[in-house]
């Protein structure tokens, strides 16, 4: 018994100091220790001074078998705590569990009240005049409550058994059960105290599987926490990576559309400093201009519609010519169409040529789209190379463009030229002689130039 009560002292103090377990349920259970240490402690002290003859004898006894039965009370009422604290946690405590064990509670406290009664008056127990310890008729009740209490609380176990840890469902029906039977082999051999015993034992145990059930709680919680976390640390990473492919398609798409608008070295400077004035002189640029011959007559005897869609599909095909072989467009003024080569600081003469191919694979689209719309389009074109000056003005709606002499002459070449013929100025026609077959010279007037020799292609 000592060792049994060094251990409930023991497990009190280990209760006071711990964490692991919620205010109500830590308040329950140091209850239930600290009424096990007195519920053995009362038996030591009653065997000491009982029979011993004297006042200070009387009042040890007296004392020490009032505490013998208030500790069973106590402890009833402790586990009955917990049980109502294990309830509201497991699951939604019913309107009738509640009844039953508030009604154990009061049954206890009335208990208490009788067992206060009988100290005085000895309707549980007495003692002679040399203190000698007696039952009487009333110690039936003091054994009847506590069995009233636990019945309720058992009810209250089984009523929930599914849905209360499996862990602590055996302990909770042992705490119960085997001080029950230890109390009717109390109730009939006097001096054997078994249910003292039995009921500590099932106090230490209940105590060691609650805190297990409850390190497991934490334990599962945490792991619940840690896979909450998970889950939104995985969540969150999927929106990332959503958000992060939107960005980056609406950061293609921009880019495609400033690509559209401006060749891709202007567009990265742009990009990376747009208050930054774009402009760059190139020393041997080719550039090109086409106009459909008569577009104002047609135009007049077509619709709105038809016109913007002619003017798209012969524009398209010329588009995907100049993606296709390296050239520059540079924009399109109503149904003149303008490109660049040689956009470089090197001074070098490879422009004109692919301009001329350029130009030559033009009149083959106009060809093509002729025969595919039933149409007979005609085109001019002018070609002239030299140095110039590229760059992008203003700072919304903005466009990439060129100026210098070399794209007034250009612009000359084409307005001069023939219909489906390329007409070339005389620095192109040097620049391309050896690997291109010319007609000409002739001798051209233009504007602000005077007279300038230029070359059409065979």
């Amino acid at each position: 018994m000592l060792f049994l009560q060094g251990t409930c002292s023991f497990i009190a103090f280990l209760i006071l100091i711990t964490n692991s377990l919620c205010a109500k349920r830590k308040t329950a259970i140091f209850l239930l220790e600290v009424s096990a240490v007195l519920y053995l402690g009362a038996p030591i002290v009653h065997l000491t001074y009982e029979g011993v003859p004297g006042d200070a004898a009387r009042w040890f006894v007296n004392i020490s078998k009032f505490l013998d039965y208030l500790s069973p009370s106590l402890m009833l009422l402790s586990f009955s705590l917990y049980l109502r604290d294990l309830l509201s946690h497991e699951i939604e405590v019913a309107k009738r569990n509640k009844f039953l064990l508030a009604l154990a509670e009061v049954i206890l406290l009335i208990g208490v009240i009788l067992l206060i009664i009988s100290r005085f008056t000895g309707w549980y127990y007495f003692y002679d005049e040399l203190n000698h310890y007696h039952r009487a008729k009333g110690r039936i009740i003091a054994t009847i409550i506590p069995g009233v209490c636990m019945i309720l609380q058992i009810i209250c176990i089984l009523s929930n058994y599914k849905n209360i840890s499996k862990r602590v469902r055996l302990p909770l029906v042992l705490f119960l059960i085997i001080p029950v039977l230890s109390s009717v082999i109390s109730f009939r051999t006097h001096g054997f105290y078994v249910t003292n015993i039995s009921t500590v034992f099932m106090a230490i145990v209940l105590y060691i599987f609650v805190v297990m059930d409850s390190n497991e709680t934490i334990e599962n919680a945490h792991k619940r926490e840690v896979e909450i976390l998970e889950n939104y640390k995985r969540e969150l990473e999927i929106k990332v990576d959503e958000r992060t492919k939107e960005l980056r398609i609406a950061n293609e798409k921009a880019e495609n559309l400033l690509l559209n608008i401006l060749p891709e070295p202007i567009a990265k400077e742009l990009t990376e400093h747009p208050d930054k004035t774009i402009s760059q002189k190139f020393p041997n640029a080719t550039i090109l201009f086409t106009d459909i011959v008569g577009f104002t007559k047609m135009s007049s005897q077509m619709s709105a519609e038809e016109t913007v869609y002619m003017l798209n599909e012969l524009v398209s095909l010329f588009d995907k010519r100049a993606k296709d072989e390296g050239i520059e467009k540079i924009k399109t003024i109503g149904d003149a169409y303008m490109a660049a080569t040689g956009l470089t600081t090197e001074n070098t003469q490879d422009g004109a040529l692919k301009m001329i191919h350029f130009a030559q694979g033009l009149l083959a689209d106009v060809e093509q789209f002729n025969e595919k719309f039933h149409m007979q389009i005609k085109i001019r074109v002018g070609i002239n190379s030299g140095n110039l000056v590229a760059g992008v003005i203003g700072k919304t709606k903005f466009i990439y463009d060129v100026w210098g002499d070399t794209v007034n002459v250009a612009s000359r070449m084409e307005s001069t030229g023939e219909s489906m013929q390329i007409h070339v100025s005389e620095n192109t026609w040097l620049q391309t002689k050896n690997s291109v077959s010319y007609e000409g010279p002739v001798n051209v007037e233009v504007k602000g130039k005077g007279e300038m020799r230029c070359y059409f292609v065979r």
